[in-house]
């Protein structure tokens, strides 16, 4: 997706456009800019629709001929004792709201009055990018719709001495928009179209695209002379080659720190032998959710030149039923030498995930991050927008929810209860790939279950099962499909370090 932006001072420009944008707390108090006869009809359109800044809310209205533009839009961003993090996300809500008005009428052109907020306009590009955004590789349709309806310019309207800051926080922007846009496709495509041999493919365009990254790929035979005998028992079901990705990012500079991302690569999960029922596997397109994190995150990582040492690992595989499957009540070793009963193969994930944080262990990073689709008990606790966090390091835990905050994305800390792991001990094994006790806390022992197999290494798990993709809108900025979560976090606390 891509269109036109460009920015101005306010006071210097004349030009038309499909729809204004005014961005408004609860004072309802138009810029300066607007003038005292433009001010009146736009108050009295306010009071029409009972509009008093509403975090998060829009209105659209036809505008008057003294108008440079066929419509005028407000979105509200609460009041101005808000955080400059919770306004931002109003912006993008309300952003999203009158790109979708937009769309409905085939209004295609937008500018934004921002003023002095550098972070209304990175929040507003936001907004625009992500509810513009339709997947369209298999349908006609909705390509042809979105030929027709989709925004084709973007104009920002700043204070004549913010306007270079504006441009700037808009250009790193778009930068991270273009990640979270592999990210979404990439969970959007059927398992017909996305192999672990497509995720290796996609890694290796990255590397290829890039002076500052590269990549290693072991097949099956590789992978198992690197101990990663745990995902390789979960791909033995599938007649699919299993690879292990290992992205490595090293910065211009000196690099401060190194840090492991870790991405869940399951590209169809049937559930093994202990098969989902239709209607819960149709949806499973999506289990490499947290591969598609990692891609979308090294995409972008030369772009905005981090100064960390990165390094993605990605274990990728199908989880399928099959006379050569692993079978509930086997036993398999991981690649740190514990043993694992699996009670139930449609709990791969963490058996893959067991392998690939181990080797991220050797790695001696300073912080490894998971980011899977790994329960849907994390989506009963927390819905749809909200991933789960659990993490052995205080610091990291809170460095991961400020990040979180200031990308607009839901996430909430969990705590990983020492009385909860008898419940995953196994009386064959070591431990056992689900609780003993009942369905209860199951996000729970799933993370004290990925926590055998990381080393004395501050770590971080996000189950990404509930925001990874949207069935319908329940964020205006969303629509349906892949909705890239993670990758926006991810850059802020790269940028935070």
């Amino acid at each position: 997706m891509s269109f036109r932006i460009s920015t101005f001072a306010d006071n210097s420009v004349d030009f038309t456009s499909g729809v204004i944008v005014f961005v408004l707390d609860t004072s309802c108090k138009l810029p300066d800019v607007v003038s005292a006869q433009e001010k009146k009809e736009i108050t009295k359109h306010l009071k029409e629709l009972k509009f008093s800044g509403v975090w998060g809310s829009s209105e659209l209205f036809v505008a008057s001929k003294e108008f440079s533009a066929d419509f005028i839009a407000v979105v509200g961003v609460g009041s101005e004792k808000f955080s400059i993090d919770k306004k931002a996300e109003g912006v993008r809500r309300g952003i999203g709201m009158v790109v979708q008005n937009m769309r409905r009428q085939m209004i295609r052109d937008m500018a934004i009055y921002i003023g002095d907020s550098v972070s209304f306009a990175c929040a507003a590009c936001e907004g625009v990018f992500l509810s513009d955004y339709r997947f369209v590789d298999h349908r006609k349709k909705l390509l042809e719709e979105q030929k027709a309806r989709s925004i084709q310019s973007l104009v920002f309207l700043a204070d004549t001495e913010y306007v270079r800051a504006v441009k700037k926080g808009i250009s790193d922007t778009r930068r991270v928009l273009s990640g979270v846009t592999l990210t979404r496709s990439l969970v959007n495509q059927p398992a017909s179209h996305m192999s672990p041999a497509v995720l290796v493919k996609h890694a290796r365009l990255i590397a290829k695209s890039s002076k500052s990254i590269t990549v290693r790929v072991m097949n099956r035979a590789q992978a198992k002379k690197k101990g990663f005998t745990a995902f390789l028992a979960v791909a033995r079901g599938s007649k699919e080659m299993p690879y292990v990705m290992h992205l490595i990012y090293k910065p211009r500079v000196k690099a401060k720190k190194k840090i492991v991302l870790v991405g869940k690569g399951i590209t169809f999960d049937s559930g093994g032998l202990s098969i989902k029922p239709a209607n819960a596997m149709e949806a499973m397109k999506i289990d490499m959710g947290g591969a598609a994190v990692v891609l979308g995150v090294f995409s972008i990582l030369e772009k905005l030149r981090v100064p960390i040492e990165v390094h993605g690992v990605i274990a990728a595989c199908e989880n399928m039923p099959s006379g050569e499957a692993y079978r509930p009540g086997d036993v398999v070793k991981a690649r740190n030498g514990k043993t694992i009963e699996v009670a139930n193969t449609d709990a791969e994930g963490r058996v893959t995930l067991a392998d690939s944080l181990d080797y991220a262990s050797d790695l001696k990073p300073d912080v490894i991050i998971d980011f899977a689709t790994l329960t849907g008990a994390s989506m009963v606790a927390l819905g749809n927008t909200y991933a789960g966090l659990w993490s052995n390091n205080d610091e990291l835990k809170d460095g991961l929810l400020t990040s979180a905050q200031a990308a607009g994305e839901g996430l909430a800390y969990l705590p990983m209860p020492e009385e909860y792991k008898q419940t995953i001990e196994s009386k064959v094994a070591d431990v056992r790939n689900i609780s003993s006790m009942n369905s209860y806390g199951g996000a729970i022992t799933a993370a004290l279950f990925l926590q055998e197999f990381v080393s004395d290494v501050p770590w971080a798990h996000v189950d990404i099962a509930g925001p990874v993709y949207a069935e319908q809108p329940i964020l205006s900025y969303w629509q349906y499909g892949g909705t890239g979560y993670g990758v926006r976090t991810v850059v802020e606390y790269l940028k935070s370090l």
